[in-house]
Order: C-alpha cells, then structure tokens, then sequence
C-alpha cells in the first residue's frame, strides 16, 4: 500500500480541478517518484520520473522542471566549490578512459 511507505515529498502543482502533484523519494530505497492525488476520496497514483516525463506535457511537467532545476546550484561558484560531483558509477568506471578507482 503505497500511504504506509516512508516518505518525503515536495509539492511541485495543484491543479485547477484540486489534483496534486508531489516530487517524492521513498526513504527505504531513496527512489525518487511523482505522487499524484486526483482528488480526496480518489486514491493516489506513483509515477516513476521518466513516465511522468514522458505521459504529461502541461504546466505539471513545466512545474516538475522548474522544481529540478531550483534544486541545482545557479552559480559557478557553487559548481566549482564541488570539484567533481557527478563521478560514474563503480561498475562503468572499466569502460572509461583513463579513470582510475
């Protein structure tokens, strides 16, 4: 049952119609997720990112985005006190050039 799993979530849109909409990690796994809430009496929908990214096409998605993109860091100060933040996975580092882990 997807109300008794740990959570957080951030509230990306609210529909015109009451229908929200949440950027959600599951806290046992750390899988992020959309959570969808048509309405009250209406059960919740769990989306993973990439279905959602793709199914909608409306001010959801735009507000999706737009909720990514805040949590980035908008400076290159910020980008640079971070040498290296994104480093590839253990498993893939054999296929990249002159990496050594």
């Amino acid at each position: 049952m997807i109300e008794d799993t740990p959570r957080v979530a951030k509230e990306f849109h609210v529909g015109a119609r009451g229908d929200r909409y949440a950027l959600t990690r599951d806290l046992k796994t750390g899988q992020p997720y959309v959570l969808h809430r048509p309405g009250e009496d209406v059960p919740e929908v769990q989306l993973d990112l990439g279905s959602f990214l793709v199914l909608f096409r409306g001010q959801e998605r735009d507000d999706l985005l737009h909720l990514i993109a805040s949590l980035l860091p908008d400076d290159e100060s910020a980008v640079e006190a971070h040498a290296d933040p994104v480093r590839p996975a253990r498993f893939m580092a054999r296929w990249l050039p002159n990496r050594q882990d």
